[in-house]
């Protein structure tokens, strides 16, 4: 007997979820020794990753008589029909479009005798045993109305130019699911409840945003010790007139007294951010003496003379 998984339910919008490991019912047909036809309720395993299902375990019978369901094993007796009792069983899923507008899915048990003509049928909820008893139209759930479809998207409020200050936020669609178009949008902080309005740029959280870099040129005269602000990314270093002692993060210094010699550094860029020259460095301009910097910081750190 072929067990099929209960599809997904209908009309409740947004992406359908995997259908791994969805239960799946099925129902066959059993006659007892005065020759009534019960109807036998089988439930399968789950099924993941494509893998067999297992085989199916009985979980209960169903008269249709009545529609009413015995957890259980069937009645003692109880076995397959003969060549004069034919009885077939097929199984539908239909949508119950009831007066409130929702569509609500179930099963439906038709009983077919041996020309297939329908003798009786029992209706029940998709856990094939739950009985059910539609209250509006049945049909296919095909034909079910498409209603609103809401969606959360994980957003961030980017307060600067950088990639700080930043704040996360929970933006809250509500679309309809035939268009497409936004009927209702709303901004919570990401505990989904408490209000947010943004009042920076909103973008994906995680996006690359580099901290904006300004170049600055300097002209110095001594005496006068410049140190290197932190976050430099890159300096190049002109003395005019010497001689100009030049000292790095390491402590090694040099004294340049040649007029014209020229010295550049910069820091290569990592994890989407601007590179850093290491510090301290700082360039000591005795009495006499001029040199020219050329360096490129953040636009944040302001005059850097």
């Amino acid at each position: 007997m072929p067990v099929e998984p209960v599809p997904c339910v209908p009309g409740g919008g947004g992406e359908p979820p995997p259908s791994c490991c969805a239960p799946s019912i099925a129902s066959t047909p059993l006659c007892l020794d005065d020759g009534t036809t019960i109807l036998l309720v089988l439930r399968s395993a789950c099924a993941c990753d494509g893998a067999a299902p297992a085989p199916p375990e009985v979980v209960g019978w169903i008269d249709p008589a009545t529609g009413t369901f015995t957890e259980g094993q069937a009645p003692a007796g109880a076995g397959p029909c003969g060549a004069d009792d034919c009885a077939s069983v097929s199984l539908l899923r239909l949508c119950d479009q009831t007066p409130d507008g929702d569509c609500v899915p179930f099963l439906r048990h038709l009983v077919h005798d041996c020309e297939g003509t329908v003798t009786t049928s029992t209706d029940t909820a998709l856990d094939g045993t739950t009985p059910y008893t539609p209250t509006g139209t049945a049909g296919d759930c095909d034909d079910c109305p498409c209603g609103p479809c809401t969606k959360v998207l994980p957003l961030c409020d980017y307060l600067g130019p950088g990639p700080t200050p930043v704040v996360p936020f929970l933006r809250h669609l509500v679309y309809d699911c035939t268009s497409g178009a936004v009927l209702e949008q709303t901004d919570t902080l990401t505990d989904g409840s408490t209000p947010y309005t943004p009042v920076g740029e909103i973008a994906n959280c995680g996006e690359c945003r580099p901290t904006p870099m300004c170049a600055q040129l300097l002209g110095l005269s001594g005496p006068e010790l410049w140190s290197m602000p932190e976050g430099t990314e890159s300096l190049a270093v002109t003395v005019a007139c010497g001689p100009v002692t030049l000292t790095d993060c390491a402590g090694n210094t040099t004294t340049v007294n040649e007029c014209g010699a020229t010295f550049s550094w910069a820091a290569p860029p990592g994890d989407c951010q601007p590179g850093q020259l290491c510090t301290p460095f700082t360039v000591d301009v005795p009495e006499g003496s001029a040199v020219y910097l050329n360096l490129l910081a953040p636009c944040d750190l302001g005059d850097v003379s």
